[in-house]
């Protein structure tokens, strides 16, 4: 049933061997694996930082239930963060999130994976400490397909 779900391939487009880069610059960040898995109605994330010091997981996948796609972010660092109320539009795959901080305050969020064409995708992460006034950027990494195997 996933295949045939068109909301279920919204999120095809970041399927691939990638390497990461901070975006615009040619710092690299990592490189990161996205595979699709269980008859092809998730996707799993494989990263790991260009240092090979830190790794993470996530599990991507469209909740029927609710019409939005969910992800689900584990790291080498023991951290955990879903991502949620995710949509494709405007040429972007487009999460919410909620975190909460070390002082015990609350964070919402914006985190965006812009589909750039075939070879390449932008992933950014936005938070804000006052309900959305004003966002900070935490990440923003710009992927390139890795075409060639060494």
């Amino acid at each position: 049933p996933c295949v045939t779900q068109a909301e279920a391939r919204w999120f095809d487009f970041w399927t691939g061997e990638w390497k990461a880069y901070q975006t615009g610059t040619q710092t690299q960040a990592g490189i990161s694996k996205i595979e699709k898995i269980a008859g092809e109605c998730a996707i799993l994330e494989n990263w790991t930082d260009d240092a090979h010091s830190f790794n993470g997981k996530s599990i991507n996948f469209y909740n029927k239930k609710t019409g939005k796609w969910e992800q689900h972010w584990v790291g080498s660092a023991g951290g955990y963060q879903k991502f949620e109320n995710g949509e494709y539009r405007d040429g972007a795959m487009r999460f919410t999130f909620l975190r909460y901080n070390p002082d015990g305050t609350e964070s919402i969020g914006k985190f965006t994976f812009f589909n750039q064409g075939a070879d390449q995708v932008r992933q950014l992460s936005e938070s804000s400490n006052d309900q959305g006034k004003t966002w900070t950027v935490d990440y923003d990494f710009t992927y390139f397909r890795i075409k060639d195997k060494m």
